[in-house]
């Protein structure tokens, strides 16, 4: 769970004559080595046998010693002027390694928490090769974006040269973007997409239209599904604190994500918490809540009985979606299948990361549908693969699971915003990227915390009037732009309070006594006020009248001047444009 990336292209590639002039952004001066270690890392500028990249020297890297994280072997050089926001940047060098080293190339965010713009991880091969990586950058002060080549993977060798990054100036799809965004084409796409025309038929027992009867509307369900985690739920406790945190999830939100992470599910071989999870979704189920279990198989959170090699590893993961999806048929329909499987790799020590690095992103997320599809038989679950890169990795896998024709059936995308808000018209235009795969989109994790972070370790991180002031305002923002885009069908918020919240950030719509924050408040006015059919009419000659109507579930009552009175419910789904609804009056 990482601050999204904006990708749009990472081959291999020559440039073209027009691309070399674009104004180079990086510095003359000598690359920074991040920390001095010179039993793990030497560092040295070498003249080359032959010019590459038009340069006659590179930088060579000699690492003597891996390091776990990676990244404590690293150089880096900050740009010295400001960057646009929006700003297209194009990254590229050239590099080697007769030792076939791995590398993560990176534009990022000069200081915590390292926002990246561009990232690459090769691995290296003995010949040169031109790495070029494009992406749009936030906006930021002088010496506010660093690049860096981090090496501490394994002992080897590596060399760089000609190292560029390129202005290529304001972004057209960002531009694009920046009008989508604009309220009144969010207020517009919001009529269009989420609302339907209603059409009321009355007639009497004999099928004759009654006149001047009155309509009156009332929507009780979203179609659209706006959650949260509900990780904070506790039947068997009778608190005020947990009962206020128990109304207000279902007083705003029809959608709960519950917690199926290994380790904690399972922390000890066949100890699995299947009464726990069946209350909680029992739970949610009688308080009008639609379910989703998170996640089934994940390189984190992993039981420490479980092996690390994969041939062990993988009947216990098929096993277990097997088992758990059988044993919540009916209860439980969504299901986030596979976590954050590009980003698994790093986490070779597990069996699930040591899996994907062995047999690949595409294979083990398509492997991990198909059982996930074995054990759905019979039941309308939704498979879903959740993914907090926004980028070209993203893209390049689901690209894969489509020409292998295993695409999941909703595609779930992380929005964690610890270190800072996306620019709005960022999370637009990472819709219109992922809406090309024909399938509905989740915004699944969604966090904009109400505080600043704190300054130094051991603080706590608390809320903040001013916060959640700004909270409130991007909540309001966020929601309705993707509630506008006719690809996103749900919103999951994490966490729903402060109380606990991951990174103990003040992350939730309530605080941790549970007051509800402006965002609470300001989401409530949209959920249930201005996206919420309350309307009233009067039929015509025909015996008819027509409403708009927000796509969900509706009371229809009708009466008539001698005091016969009908109610029935009318279901408009997702994307329907019209309904018409017959009602008797006897």
């Amino acid at each position: 769970m990482r601050p999204s990336i904006l990708l749009s292209l990472i081959v291999p590639t020559l440039l073209s004559a027009r691309a070399l002039a674009a104004p180079d952004l990086l510095p003359a001066e000598p690359w920074r080595v991040v920390r001095p270690d010179e039993a793990a890392m030497r560092v040295e500028t070498i003249q080359l046998e032959r010019p590459v990249g038009g340069q006659s020297s590179a930088v060579k890297l000699t690492v003597l010693r891996a390091t776990d994280p990676f990244y404590h072997l690293q150089i880096a050089k900050e740009i010295p002027q400001p960057i646009a926001e929006a700003t297209r940047l194009r990254f590229s060098f050239y590099a080697r390694s007769r030792t076939e080293n791995p590398m993560r190339a990176i534009v990022e965010k000069a200081e915590p928490p390292y926002t990246p713009a561009v990232e690459i991880r090769p691995t290296l091969t003995p010949e040169w090769r031109l790495y070029t990586m494009t992406g749009i950058s936030r906006a930021y002060p002088a010496r506010g974006l660093g690049v860096r080549f981090q090496v501490g993977h394994k002992e080897g060798e590596i060399e760089v040269a000609a190292v560029r990054l390129e202005d290529l100036g304001p972004d057209p799809v960002m531009m694009n973007a920046r009008a989508a965004i604009q309220p009144d084409a969010v207020d517009q796409r919001i009529r269009q997409n989420r609302t339907a025309s209603l059409k009321i038929v009355v007639r009497d027992a004999s099928g004759n239209p009654i006149k001047n009867a009155s309509v009156s509307v009332r929507q009780t369900r979203h179609a659209f599904l706006f959650g949260s985690n509900i990780f904070g739920l506790n039947t068997s406790d009778t608190s005020q604190t947990q009962r206020l945190y128990q109304q207000r999830f279902k007083d705003l939100l029809n959608f709960a994500t519950l917690p199926f992470y290994w380790g904690s599910f399972e922390p000890q071989e066949g100890q699995k918490a299947y009464d726990r999870l069946e209350t909680m979704a029992r739970w949610c189920r009688d308080n009008g809540l639609m379910t989703k279990g998170h996640p089934l198989i994940w390189h984190e959170v992993y039981p420490r009985w479980a092996p690390a090699e994969p041939d062990a590893a993988i009947p216990l993961l098929k096993g277990r979606v097997y088992d758990i999806i059988t044993h919540f048929k009916g209860l439980i329909p969504y299901w986030d299948v596979l976590n954050e499987a590009n980003n698994a790799p790093d986490y070779a020590q597990t069996g699930t990361g040591a899996w994907i690095k062995r047999d690949g992103a595409a294979r083990v997320v398509a492997t991990a549908l198909r059982w996930a599809r074995e054990a759905s038989a019979g039941a309308n679950n939704v498979l879903l693969y959740n993914d907090f890169n926004t980028g070209q990795a993203n893209v390049q896998l689901l690209t894969e699971l489509q020409t292998m024709k295993s695409l999941p059936d909703a595609i779930g995308i992380q929005s964690h915003m610890h270190g800072g808000t996306w620019p709005l018209e960022e999370v637009w235009a990472t819709v219109e990227r992922f809406a090309v795969f024909k399938r509905p989109i989740h915004f699944t994790e969604a966090t904009i915390v109400s505080g600043p972070r704190p300054a130094g370790p051991g603080s706590p991180w608390v809320t903040t009037p001013e916060g959640e002031r700004a909270q409130a305002d991007y909540v309001e923002r966020f929601y309705s732009i993707l509630f506008s885009h006719p690809a996103v069908e749900a919103i999951t918020w994490w966490d729903f309070s402060d109380l606990n919240a991951w990174q103990q950030a003040p992350a939730g719509f309530l605080r941790k006594d549970m007051s509800p924050k402006p965002a609470y408040d300001r989401l409530m006015a949209l959920i249930k006020g201005n996206w919420w059919t309350k309307a009233e009419a009067t039929t015509g000659a025909t015996g008819s009248c027509t409403i708009r109507a927000f796509q969900g579930t509706h009371e229809v009552t009708v009466t008539d001047g001698r005091g016969r009175k009908a109610t029935i419910a009318v279901e408009v789904p997702l994307k329907r444009k019209t309904a018409t609804v017959s009602v008797t009056l006897r």
